[in-house]
């Protein structure tokens, strides 16, 4: 009987052992997470509930929206965009009381996910549409969403009032990794390749132009969207499928577009189009799919890997910002997000595909984010493509910036000696970069200026005051406020802590008293020698022509301000919404800098204060957030305060066409003509 009942137990102990084992695995094969990230391409259905799988933490969300709070008083801009001083700029937010809205909520009931949770939050400060302040939890950007097809709003001549949206099939763009999304599409019965090239009538029912208009006015994170601009037209134009550079390898591409490529939940499972094609009234219903770009197979490995912050990656990325420490930049984030970026700048070199969007002319220059061209029709015109003021993959800054100087100088100097009188300079899409390299391009083009750029000003509480002081003592070069490493508006070194931070000036920004330090310049040097191997202006201001669409980001409104307000450079401006008739050419985040949430942190760990009751502290999981750190003074329009209300409009306005669009070629040929014409 003993051994009877042994065998039994053994035999029961195994097939509670099978039992267990197989409901692990039932487990694991319905987990939300192991079914979105089991195929290339999943549902915007599938994928969300993975997002949606994480559950609510109410002590961790409370500690999230405590120290963003806190991380306010370094955002430049929090009283200015209470109300805006310009109309044609249009702001009414009040990002302190958007968050208090949600402490008030984390702490009283719970949200129904982790994912509604830092949705909420991302909002508060999408709402500000300020490309430099910017909350993205790692969580809510584990997936790429995608259509098969973008949108360009397009005209029959770039001279016509009205423009109208088109469908554009976007399988076929060069350098935009998404590998199988035809496949997928054609699998689940979508087929899109005939409507390439109608006229979208209406999306969602709704008239396509103003469903695009509002949406961009919106910029709704459930929609999909990220602020990145403060005025209307750069964030219609970022919806919009539009020709872009990013590679070190000099290689073109034609971009997505947001509409049609988003970092977020689309808020629907699919997009419905009314389309006028050849044959007549075609509609059209398109399913989101979505593309799984984090780490995890489960629902807890996708929130130990990518969700929480490993000590290896905080400690990566103090490191990172201990090497940055002196490399100041204004940039906003791209529209990709960063894991599909790279991707596809790995990807480049093995794309069989013709690139039609690639220049076919003359290099005289190419340095990473920097090509430089002469014309082929209009040989007396060249060509200098800014794509951005950053590397887009790691790069020695030093090496970085001396480039730009020397390609800028060999490049220029080689187009006068081909004959070229007048340049375009174009920054369509340019998202900004490093305050050191816009600084090398101004002097580059006006070595004899004493200083290429805006004042600025750092916001001041007594927290702040209490870095500055400790900087001045301790002589500490990385700080951003050692007033060591600023001059004065007159061109001279700061040399006290008095006549750059404490007493700070006293202001009232919208009712709200704001204290603000005395205007500086960045100490780059009194003259452009050691930046520039130039002695005298290459050309002169009636010489060059800025060529935009309207998004020109940070670093890149400095550097085109700079331009139009010290020098009257013009400007040709295409695209925007279907009506538009006026543009600003440098419609973007102006800002004087961006900083971010560890740089403040080890700001404040380098003056000893980490522990202050005002200092935020480390979030507990992984997540980007930065905030718009200066504000840049205005030459012109002061009356506005800070240059990023200053309206500069464009010289001539154009709407793009369908055989502009998508080649940057033919926009230089058409400028140049219009400009120059035979000269």
């Amino acid at each position: 009987m003993p051994q009877i009942s042994l065998l039994v137990l053994a035999a029961s102990i195994g097939l509670i052992n099978a039992m267990s084992t197989l409901s692990h695995l039932n487990d694991h094969c319905s987990d939300s997470c192991t079914q979105a990230s089991a195929s290339t391409w999943v549902s915007a259905e599938v994928a969300h509930a993975c997002e949606l799988s994480v559950p609510y933490s109410k002590t961790r969300s409370l500690a999230i929206v405590d120290s963003a709070i806190k991380f306010l008083p370094y955002y430049s801009l929090e009283t200015w965009f209470l109300h805006s001083p310009n109309p044609l700029i249009p702001h009414a937010v009040d990002v302190r009381s958007l968050l208090r809205g949600v402490q008030q909520k984390a702490s009283t009931s719970n949200f129904s996910s982790d994912w509604d949770f830092n949705i909420a939050v991302t909002d508060a400060f999408n709402r500000e549409h300020d490309g430099h302040t910017v909350f993205l939890a790692a969580c809510t950007e584990a997936f790429s969403w995608n259509l098969p097809f973008s949108i360009s709003t397009l005209a029959e001549t770039p001279y016509d009032r009205t423009a109208f949206p088109t469908f554009v099939v976007n399988y076929d763009f060069p350098n935009q990794n998404r590998l199988g999304l035809e496949a997928h599409f054609e699998s689940i019965g979508v087929h899109v390749r005939p409507y390439d090239g109608a006229r979208i009538l209406s999306i969602d029912g709704v008239e396509a132009g103003k469903y695009l208009t509002d949406l961009a006015a919106a910029s709704s994170i459930y929609d999909g969207l990220v602020g990145g601009f403060e005025s209307l037209n750069p964030l219609y134009v970022r919806l919009m499928s539009r020709y872009s550079a990013d590679t070190e390898c000099g290689l073109y591409t034609q971009e997505v577009g947001h509409f049609s490529q988003r970092s977020f939940y689309p808020g629907a499972e699919s997009v419905t189009v009314r389309l006028q094609t050849a044959y007549g009234v075609q509609v059209l219903s398109v399913p989101w799919a979505a593309t799984f770009i984090a780490k995890g197979n489960t629902t807890a490995s996708f929130f130990a890997q990518t969700c929480a912050l490993s000590a290896d990656e905080a400690a990566s990325r103090r490191e990172t910002h201990r090497s940055d420490i002196s490399a100041r930049k204004g940039v906003t984030a791209p529209d990709s997000q960063r894991a599909v970026r790279s991707a596809a700048s790995s990807t480049r070199q093995d794309t069989p595909k013709t690139n039609y969007v690639q220049p076919n002319l003359t290099s005289f220059g190419h340095f990473i984010t920097l090509d430089i061209y002469q014309l082929a029709e209009h040989p007396k015109v060249g060509v200098v493509y800014f794509e951005q003021f950053e590397p887009s993959t790691s790069f020695n800054l030093n090496t970085y910036f001396r480039g730009i100087s020397e390609t800028l100088f060999t490049g220029l100097t080689a187009l006068k000696k081909a004959g070229v009188e007048h340049v375009l300079i174009d920054i369509s899409g340019n998202r900004g970069g490093y305050i050191n390299a816009g600084a090398i391009a101004l002097w580059s083009l006006w070595p004899n200026d004493l200083y290429p750029g805006f004042p600025a000003v750092y916001r001041v509480n007594d927290l702040i005051r209490r870095e500055a002081a400790v900087a001045a003592v301790t002589n500490d070069a990385d700080s951003e406020y050692f007033y060591g490493n600023y001059m004065t508006q007159n061109y001279t070194p700061l040399t006290s802590n008095e006549q750059f931070m404490d007493p700070p000036v006293a202001q009232t920004v919208n009712g709200v008293a704001d204290a603000y330090s005395h205007p500086f310049f960045d100490n780059f040097g009194n003259s452009s020698k050691a930046l520039t191997s130039f002695t005298a202006p290459p050309f002169t201001g009636k010489d060059y022509i800025l060529v935009s669409n309207s998004m020109c980001a940070s670093t890149c409104s400095v550097f085109s301000s700079y331009l139009f307000q010290k020098h009257g450079v013009r400007s040709a401006v295409f695209g925007g919404t279907p009506n538009v008739t006026v543009s600003q050419f440098d419609g973007g985040v102006k800002g004087s800098e961006v900083t971010t949430f560890e740089r403040i942190i080890l700001e404040l760990e380098l003056a000893g204060l980490q522990n202050d009751t005002a200092a935020p502290q480390a979030f507990p999981v992984s997540l980007l957030f930065s905030l718009n750190f200066r504000n840049a003074l205005p030459y012109i329009n002061e009356q506005d305060g800070i240059l990023e209300y200053v309206w500069e409009q464009g010289t001539k306005k154009y709407q793009f066409t369908h055989e502009q669009y998508n080649k940057p070629q033919k926009i230089w040929e058409f400028v140049a003509e219009e400009f120059f014409g035979n000269n």
